[in-house]
């Protein structure tokens, strides 16, 4: 989106092609995370500049080799993202816990179970462990209510606000957890994912499905953690196999953003920028 509107700028012919039904990509992930709800204030901006600057916009259509050739552009930038990384790992028994991944539950394309193990301390493993943990918690608009009216004694808001209807552990094999946020969201992120209730075990792995949950190992050995679902985020891999479809058909074509190396939005957009300015 980026690319796209500086490339227009500058005065080019600018198509932009997305498979999905709308624009934003992972991104539109945290509409529903605490917190993070204004991250999507700039999907909404960019939105904004393409309509500005007339943006011939593609929706609901995968590019391939096909419409490469009817467009037959002069640059091609290739902002295709990632898709998640999902471990290897035996399948459950009848009776198992359901496996999704996170960026299904942060987008609401699955559903979970009350007791819910998250594989992976990475960013998108603690935000999706902090939405599921406040779900069933009351709006600071209602705790306002209760406490005005002194409907209920505050021990009683305070659990209302601070203990929702699902219970979650988090699962990493290091030592430490959320290394690829920033510091200050760092805390935030881990206060309020010890304020929700949300346990976090560190150097665990995950090895196995099985009928009660998840087969763990740590360093005291092997143990059996219940869960009724289990939430891979083990990380992502670039999604950039268009590249070598179309590489032929275009002379110049630059890959930005995930597709390069899976890293945070600062640099898809930054990466955005450059490449539109030396296309």
């Amino acid at each position: 989106m980026k690319a796209a509107s500086i490339a227009a700028q500058r005065g080019h012919k600018v198509i932009l092609a997305e498979k999905n039904r709308e624009l934003g990509g992972q991104l539109l992930l945290n509409r529903n995370i605490p917190g993070r709800s204004e991250l999507v204030t700039a999907v909404k901006d960019l939105k904004n500049n393409l309509k500005a600057l007339q943006v011939d916009i593609i929706l609901n259509r995968t590019v391939d080799r096909d419409l490469i050739k009817q467009i037959d552009p002069d640059v091609a930038i290739l902002s295709t993202g990632a898709r998640p990384l999902v471990p290897m790992m035996s399948e459950a028994p009848s009776g198992g816990p359901q496996v999704v991944l996170a960026w299904d539950v942060l987008d609401e394309r699955a559903m979970v179970g009350k007791r819910v193990v998250v594989v992976g301390g990475n960013a998108v493993g603690l935000e999706t462990a902090l939405y599921l943990a406040n779900q069933g918690t009351i709006s600071p608009d209602v705790l306002h209510f209760l406490a005005v009216n002194k409907a209920e004694a505050w021990e009683v808001m305070e659990e209302l606000i601070s203990r929702g209807n699902k219970h979650v552990t988090v699962l990493e094999m290091t030592g430490q957890v959320g290394k690829d946020i920033g510091s200050s969201t760092r805390w935030n992120v881990m206060a309020e994912l010890k304020r929700l209730g949300v346990e976090i075990l560190t150097g665990t792995k995950a090895i196995a499905l099985n009928s009660m949950g998840l087969e763990i190992q740590k360093d005291t050995g092997t143990e059996s953690l219940p869960a009724d679902s289990v939430v891979m985020a083990t990380g992502s891999e670039s999604e950039n196999s268009l590249l070598h479809e179309i590489k032929d058909l275009i002379e110049t074509v630059y890959v930005v953003g995930d597709a390069k190396e899976p890293r945070n939005a600062l640099y898809a957009i930054r990466e955005g920028f450059e490449a539109a300015l030396s296309a």
